[in-house]
């Protein structure tokens, strides 16, 4: 059986970057995003694979990138991807621009090994493979030096402060920087971060109902300060796939749709579930069993919060061991913003789900709910007050 060879050339800028010639070769040009795909692996960190330098890619930034692509036409990412190449051919004459050549063979490792960009690279491929990627390979590179490669590049970039940003946006029109920044999920208010982001973004289940000066007073439902405990809540979980606000945003849009979706009739005014303890509480909920499950070997598989379709299924299964009706019952007080207050309401939840979950009555042992209302609807009902719960008969 004939050995399938795949053949791609480039013309490359092929250079030493310090002037004493010493340190690696490089080689700096463009390539399709889907040959490039076909080249370079991404050689992930593993228990059965310590020296490798990623981690495994998160969805939800790739979903971000082809996002990003496909909203505005004038969007683009300059910025090259880092690749090592092993084994390729270097011809030309001119001491500058050369001709790269790049074989892959059929159950061979892929000469190139992506060092950084591979969200770039996966993102610019799934909006278009014949998007072009920048690159900046690192001829015959060492395994140790890769690793450096990635460690010196992933430590030494620094974020530009936003008082640099909102300085910078003075010289250009507001409206036209704002309507391209938003493509990018950015945003020049300090404080909106999240909340901008799920009170604006299409796909967001909160869209338009920020209770802030941009949407109509009738719309104004959520208040900022009850998104941005939600986005707290989910980031100190710790899930390092949720280590940037593009990810994180992505994680809850993905969950509170799923929430929408099941439980649309609580997505209006003065719902307790879109109030601030609502919203911080199942956040909280669906973030602390999607680490429980996490770390059960049968259900790991399941879990990813960087990939929102798996953070879709996880959070309908959550859903599935809750009643909306704890949301819609009366509560014995009308404010549990407390510490104290979103321990009792979490305490409900643990004991909801457990009550769902083994065939009993939703309501059994709950502590936030009013007893007077709820022996008024079990009355309302034609049911009687269950042998041992006498306390419904009392606030």
């Amino acid at each position: 059986m004939d050995t399938k060879i795949m053949k791609y050339s480039y013309q490359a800028f092929v250079f030493h970057q310090r002037a004493d010639m010493r340190g690696p070769k490089l080689a700096l040009f463009n390539a399709p995003a889907g040959e490039v795909s076909k080249w370079a692996d991404v050689d992930r960190l593993a228990h059965d694979n310590r020296l490798a330098p990623q981690r495994e890619p998160n969805q939800s930034r790739i979903n971000s990138i082809r996002k990003f692509f496909a909203d505005d036409p004038q969007n683009t990412i300059p910025t090259a991807i880092v690749v090592g190449l092993r084994g390729v051919t270097v011809e030309g004459e001119s001491t500058t621009v050369q001709t790269l050549r790049i074989n892959t063979e059929e159950e061979q490792p892929l000469p190139g090994l992506v060092i950084d960009g591979q969200h770039r690279m996966r993102g610019l491929d799934a909006a278009d493979p014949n998007n072009i990627v920048p690159v900046v390979a690192i001829l015959e590179a060492s395994d140790l030096e890769m690793a450096f490669q990635f460690l010196v590049i992933n430590n030494k970039s620094a974020k530009v402060p936003r008082d640099h940003l909102r300085a910078l946006a003075l010289n250009y029109s507001e409206e036209q920087l704002q309507k391209r920044l938003k493509t990018a999920r950015l945003s020049l208010n300090a404080n909106l971060g999240s909340v901008g982001v799920l009170d604006e973004d299409s796909e967001s289940p909160f869209k338009g109902m920020v209770a802030w000066p941009n949407n109509p007073p009738e719309k104004r439902i959520i208040v900022p300060a009850a998104i941005e405990a939600m986005a707290s809540e989910a980031k100190s979980l710790g899930f390092g796939e949720l280590e940037d606000l593009d990810s994180l945003n992505a994680f809850l849009i993905s969950m509170w749709s799923v929430i929408k979706e099941e439980w649309a009739h609580l997505f209006v005014a003065d719902s307790k579930l879109l109030s601030k303890i609502g919203l911080t509480c199942m956040t909280q909920f669906v973030c602390t069993t999607i680490k429980t499950w996490a770390r059960n070997p049968r259900l790991r598989d399941q879990v990813n919060p960087g990939d929102p379709e798996k953070v879709r299924s996880v959070t309908r299964d959550v859903l599935a061991t809750l009643d909306p009706k704890f949301f819609e019952a009366d509560w014995a007080s009308t404010s549990y913003d407390t510490r104290a207050g979103r321990d009792l309401v979490m305490s409900d939840l643990e004991a909801l789900s457990f009550n769902v979950a083994n065939g009993e009555p939703w309501y059994e042992g709950l502590k936030v709910i009013n007893r007077r209302w709820l022996q008024e609807q079990l009355t309302y009902g034609g049911a009687a007050v269950l042998p041992g719960d006498e306390s419904l008969t009392s606030d």
